[in-house]
This record gives structure tokens, sequence and C-alpha cells, in this order.
């Protein structure tokens, strides 16, 4: 899921393609007002995106749509992804969402490796409501209207649902066992919960967990998310993050971004074994 810097977008990609060694399917999706050229950093996104699918057989772009931060698109983007890689391909077993400034922390052989002996459990971070502070944006209820350029807060505060138990967020960011994927695209709570979600100000930070809290995997949730995000932020990961990358148990990490430090970039790359997708820095 990207948006801008489509010179990190290569970085992205070339890491999960192994230089076409890679038979892993990638959904890639640029938002809609990248194609706008508004912003500077924006402009030439979906370009980057339709060259490295020319060149990945792997890589299946997807419309480009309208998100927003705090908007329903986002989650609604996330289960369209969903429900078109359960309709495309019949072999993956995990679903693993991506910006386009994260990049790996694990070969790709690793990964499978982990996720195979984690027996099914979903990557997602569940924080209750009852430990957060008390100024976090979840706990206002704030209720949200959403243009295609902007999402909007509403006067008021909604109601917590009757009909199903929201009381966990957690990043945005997950990796979900394919049998969870089918259970969502048919089981009634889903319904429930977008309905309710559609309306409320950043859903994608509530959509996982509460999919999991009212299913059958409730009990199966990964000791670790599977992620290493640096709160406030999310902080840009630099070469002095170094040490902590590499002692991290989390797969993924995010953000990077190759303007700002690329040595972070070329020292993951080496470690994992991956080209680099561009000349080191003089």
């Amino acid at each position: 899921m990207a948006h801008q810097k489509p010179r990190q977008l290569r970085w992205i990609i070339e890491a999960l393609a192994e230089g076409g060694a890679s038979t892993e399917p990638i959904l890639l999706h640029v938002d809609l007002k990248s194609t706008l050229g508004l912003k500077p950093e924006r402009r030439g996104t979906l370009a980057m995106a339709r060259a490295l699918a020319a060149r990945y057989p792997t890589i299946r772009l997807m419309r480009p749509r309208f998100t927003n931060w705090g908007g329903w698109s986002l989650s609604r983007l996330h289960l369209t992804a969903i429900e078109t890689a359960l309709r495309l391909d019949p072999d993956w077993t995990h679903f693993v969402n991506l910006s386009g400034q994260c990049y790996p922390l694990q070969t790709l052989a690793a990964m499978r490796a982990r996720l195979a002996a984690a027996d099914g459990q979903v990557f997602v971070e569940m924080r209750p409501f009852a430990s957060l502070p008390p100024d976090d944006w979840h706990l206002r209820w704030h209720p949200m209207r959403e243009w295609p350029h902007k999402a909007i807060i509403r006067p008021g505060k909604r109601a917590p649902p009757a009909d199903f138990e929201l009381a966990f967020k957690g990043s945005q960011w997950s990796i979900l066992p394919r049998p969870f994927c089918e259970w969502l695209q048919k089981a009634p709570v889903t319904g429930r919960i977008t309905d309710y979600l559609s309306g409320l100000l950043l859903s994608d930070e509530l959509l996982v967990q509460t999919l999991v809290a009212n299913g059958p995997w409730r009990d199966r949730v990964a000791p670790h998310y599977g992620r290493e995000i640096v709160w406030p932020g999310p902080k840009v990961m630099t070469a002095a993050d170094l040490p902590s990358l590499l002692a991290s148990p989390a797969l993924i990490a995010r953000k990077f971004d190759a303007a700002r430090d690329a040595a972070v970039l070329h020292t993951l790359s080496d470690h994992l074994g991956l080209p680099h997708p561009e000349p080191h820095p003089h």
C-alpha cells in the first residue's frame, strides 16, 4: 500500500521479489491522489509501480483508490485486498499487509519457517482499551465522515456497539493466516463490525483486532505481532537503529526513507543477502 516516495517503493519490492527469485504473489496498490501530482514526493509512484509490475510477474496492480488517514477507505482497501488475494491465488498461506516504507528483517525463507511453526496463529497487536492513556483517540469514540480527499471528525460521540465486542486496538499492520481470511469472508459478525467501523475514526487500528476478538482466533494470537515500529512517529529508522533492528524478533520493520538514510537499508539488504536496487552511496 503505497502513496509516495517511488524510490522507497522500489526498495521494498526488490526485497520481496528477491531479484525475481521469489514466487510470492504481491498485490500493489497506489493511492489515487498520487496520480494527481499535487505533492512532489508522490509524483512518479504509480509509474514506478507499473514498471515494477512489468518486471516481476508475481505483482498484480490493484485499481487505484482514494485512501485517507483516519478514514474507512484504509480498512475497506485491506478487506478488498484479502478478497482479491483469495480469489486470485489458491496457494498462499498468510496475508501480510505492508506500506511502501516497510522493509523485511528476515529472509522470505525464514519468514515462511516462522509462520509455519506458528500453527495458524494471527500476528496482530491487541491492546485492551483499559490499558490506553486517557487522551487516546479511540477512547473519544469519534464519529467520522469521509470525502475522497479527507476524513473529517463529526461532532458528538458514538455509543459502543451492542452486538459485538469493541475493546482492543493496535497497529494496522498484521499477518493473517489464510483460514482466518476465509473465515472473515463468511462470518456474520464481519458485516456487523464493518457497518459500525465504517463511521468511526481510525478504523484501521480496530478492524483486525475486533475481528480476532469476536471470532475463533481470540485465543490464537501470536506473542509478538511481527513488526518493529518505534512510537511516537512512526519514527524513520536510521543507521543508529540498526542494533535494535538486527536484534528484533519482528519479521518486518517500518518506516524507512532512502532519501533520509539509505545506509540502514544497504546494511539490512547485505544482512539478508539481497541485491541492492541501487548503487551504494559514495
